[in-house]
C-alpha cells in the first residue's frame, strides 16, 4: 500500500476502541435494505472499525468467521456486493491499515497477549499430600 492511499484512508481509521465500537454499532442492527441505503462513506466507517475491533480476522474468510461476530456478516455481505461491484476499491475492502493501526495502538497501550493456557503436566504429589 503506498503512502498515498494510507493518506486518503486514514479518515477511516478508528483512533480507539470506543470510536471503533461506536462506529461498528451504529450498523450492527441494520438489515440488508438499510445497510444497502448506507453512504459509502458511512459503510466504509463501520467496515473499518470491525476490522479494528477483529484484527484477527480476514474479509475473504467471512463464512468461517467465529459465531461471535455472526452480527457482522450483514455488513460484510454488503462490504462484499459493493466491492464486487467495483463501489469501493481493493484498499478500501481490505482494511489492512485498520488492523495495523490497532496492532500499534494495542503496544503502545503496552498490552500483552493473554497466557496461553499450560500444557497438562503431571503433578507429583507432594509428601504433605498423601
Amino acid at each position: 500500500m503506498s503512502d498515498n492511499e494510507v493518506t486518503r484512508h486514514s479518515d477511516l481509521i478508528p483512533k480507539d476502541h470506543v470510536e471503533a465500537m461506536l462506529r461498528f454499532e451504529a450498523v450492527r442492527d441494520l438489515d440488508s435494505t438499510a445497510l444497502a441505503g448506507l453512504e459509502r462513506k458511512e459503510l466504509l466507517l463501520a467496515w473499518w472499525s470491525f476490522f479494528w475491533l477483529e484484527a484477527a480476522l480476514h474479509p475473504d474468510d467471512a463464512e468461517v468467521w467465529p459465531e461471535e461476530v455472526a452480527d457482522a456478516l450483514p455488513l460484510a455481505a454488503e462490504a462484499l456486493r459493493r466491492y464486487e461491484a467495483g463501489e469501493i476499491e481493493d484498499g478500501e475492502y481490505y482494511p489492512a491499515e485498520a488492523v495495523r493501526h490497532r496492532i500499534l495502538h494495542e503496544r503502545a497501550k503496552g498490552c500483552q497477549p493473554q497466557p496461553q493456557p499450560k500444557q497438562h503436566q503431571h503433578h507429583k504429589a507432594d509428601s504433605s499430600e498423601t
